[in-house]
């Protein structure tokens, strides 16, 4: 089933730096060639493609890499990509325990800017999995109403993280035959349809610069009172996103259903058996 999407297709590619409709139809005649075993879905829209087009800076051979690496990762990380339900008993403990924010304003160089950081400091309520999932679920998101823009910023605040939470995340090398970690900066770094500029943690150092930052960086007010700025407080913001993302659970619950129609006939119905499973759980 095609996934729609809710930014403007003519009016974004537009304005994009690069563009070319006859790029995207090469690029969607090639997804349709593509073998089975790749896992790419046979139907993807303009939409779609005009994402990872744009992140790879109008190379054909480069988004086709790109798409590729997307659907291997979505698939190979399916605790990250799968059942995206926001207040289900695998990620409603995560929606309390962090802050995640798509900020509705633009850093210096009009990047959009996504925020993170704890809500609860207490180790044991970090879960790394399903906070990866909050903030993949948070940047397709912010892809699904803003379609291609120009770069996209992450700022992680490091406040109230402690050794406890360095071993929490140590210990997810354990599971799986991948990594988790490694998966998460494996998408981020090679698989993400967005361009990613900037990945800024803070501190809260006394001596920091903060008029510098808003300077050079996210003005002061693009931050919310927490940083100085003039947007509101970050529980506000956190709550608010929260609930956008549940009104998108049928996109991306869509999104899910096209990449599984994807899969080979076996990895499929595998898939499909999991994804039931973890419905009845919830």
């Amino acid at each position: 089933m095609p996934l729609e999407m809710e930014f403007d297709y003519d009016a974004t590619t537009a304005v994009m730096d690069k563009f070319s409709q006859s790029d995207i139809d090469l690029l969607r005649e090639w997804t349709l060639g593509l073998d089975i075993n790749k896992c790419v879905p046979k139907d993807l829209t303009d939409q779609q493609i005009v994402l990872f087009y744009h992140a790879c800076y109008g190379n054909l051979e480069k988004t086709k890499i790109c798409i590729e690496k997307n659907y291997a990762q979505r698939k190979n990380a399916p605790e990250m990509f799968d059942n995206r339900i926001v207040f289900s008993d695998e990620l409603k403990p995560s929606t309390e325990s962090i802050e995640l924010v798509f900020l509705p304003e633009k850093s210096v160089e009009g990047y959009d800017i996504i925020f993170h950081r704890l809500h609860l400091t207490e180790p044991s309520k970090y879960h790394l999995e399903p906070s990866c999932k909050l903030l993949f679920m948070t940047v397709d998101a912010c892809l699904n109403k803003r379609g291609p823009t120009p770069g996209y910023i992450f700022l992680f605040d490091m406040r109230g993280v402690r050794l406890g939470h360095l071993t929490r995340v140590s210990l997810s090398f354990q599971k799986d035959k991948q990594r988790s970690l490694k998966k998460f900066f494996q998408y981020v770094q090679e698989a993400q349809p967005v361009r990613m500029k900037a990945i800024h943690i803070k501190f809260h150092n006394k001596n920091e610069d903060l008029e510098k930052f808003y300077e050079t960086v996210i003005p002061r007010s693009a931050l919310p009172p927490d940083y100085g700025g003039t947007l509101p407080d970050t529980q506000t913001l956190h709550k608010k996103c929260m609930q956008q993302l549940q009104t998108l659970e049928p996109f991306f619950k869509v999104e899910e259903e096209q990449r599984l129609a994807a899969l080979p006939g076996k990895k499929r119905d595998k898939a499909l058996n999991n994804s039931f499973k973890k419905l009845d759980i919830d």
